[in-house]
């Protein structure tokens, strides 16, 4: 099994639309940095914000497995072990990162995204001794570096929930892009053998997630109830909600494990640090926030280092 799973994780020819898909993945999942902390400390309760992220995106996922694979997700055999699994993992990942927002700030947020593609390139170094592709390890430091120039000058809302802890929030970010990377992982060592669309994988994981997700809110709602919002959510809530759901928890689900199937996880990774970038842009359209010279550079360091690294690679790919 250790052998398959590394010959899974190995990086395949790159394609415009792995690349694309990265890139439109990061612009998401960057939107998600400030919505998330608006939502969690403004509108909604953790849990519950954590549960809707997954339970909206579930009916579109399914139809499009109908619609594009012509068959059910659910025919045949299914790993339900591996699947429990996977879903335990980014259920630990929605959980960890909803609170880290909520106990932190968007800041720390995206310093500790910046982090992740050495996260995930640890990971696949100690699980499956993975090769790093030419040219990652300046990529690699230009992510981090760009990632940190975008984030540490942005002017954003500190926590508003004081625990006592010193850098909690920030802990359980970082442990969220472990239960991310871990599951990026072990979904292509797992589910990608079995010749399934990366459609009906990222809807199975999903699901499975979301059972785990909602079964959580479900039994602190019964313990203490309350949890609920008491007002319909306005027309912006709605646009939050939406982004956060159906495009970061969902769509951005599916490109993401298309690219790493294509280009492996260190370097998807590294294309989801153009996160921050995205991040600091979305809080620039849609809370009026200010997008710096610094953060600029960032940005510029940040795509140079990917550019450096695909370069030689798109020369060669068919």
């Amino acid at each position: 099994m250790a052998d398959d799973g590394k010959a899974i994780l190995k990086p395949v020819a790159t394609s415009g639309l792995a690349i694309s898909g990265l890139v439109l993945t990061a612009l998401l999942w960057g939107g998600m940095i400030p919505m998330t902390h608006a939502l969690v400390t403004q509108v909604f309760d953790p849990l519950f914000l954590a549960a809707i992220r997954y339970l909206v995106p579930a009916p579109l996922l399914l139809v499009m497995c109908l619609l594009l694979d012509r068959r059910s997700p659910f025919g045949g055999p299914l790993p339900w072990r591996h699947l429990i699994q996977l879903g335990i993992m980014m259920a630990c990942f929605s959980q960890f990162f909803t609170f880290g927002m909520l106990l932190s700030d968007p800041i720390s947020a995206a310093i500790v995204m910046s982090c992740s593609p050495l996260m995930a390139t640890l990971l696949a170094k100690l699980l499956y001794r993975t090769p790093l592709a030419r040219g990652f390890g300046l990529a690699l430091a230009a992510a981090v570096i760009g990632g940190a120039l975008v984030a540490v000058d942005a002017v954003r809302p500190r926590a508003v929930v004081n625990t006592g802890i010193p850098y909690i929030g920030e802990v359980l970010l970082l442990s969220s892009m472990a239960c991310w990377s871990l599951y990026s992982l072990k979904t292509q060592q797992w589910l990608a053998p079995l010749k399934w669309s990366q459609l009906r994988i990222s809807f199975l994981t999903s699901l499975s997630g979301s059972v785990f997700v909602l079964s959580g809110f479900a039994i602190m709602e019964l313990a203490s109830p309350g949890r609920l919002p008491s007002v319909w959510p306005s027309a912006g809530v709605w646009f939050m909600i939406l982004w956060m759901a159906v495009g970061g928890a969902g769509l951005a689900i599916v490109l993401w494990n298309y690219g790493v199937s294509r280009v492996g996880v260190p370097v998807a990774s590294l294309y989801g640090n153009l996160a921050p970038v995205f991040s600091v842009l979305v809080a620039a359209v849609f809370f009026s926030a200010t997008v710096s010279p610094q953060q600029v550079v960032g940005g510029i360091v940040i795509l140079a280092g990917i550019v450096y690294m695909q370069w030689p690679r798109r020369r060669v790919s068919p």
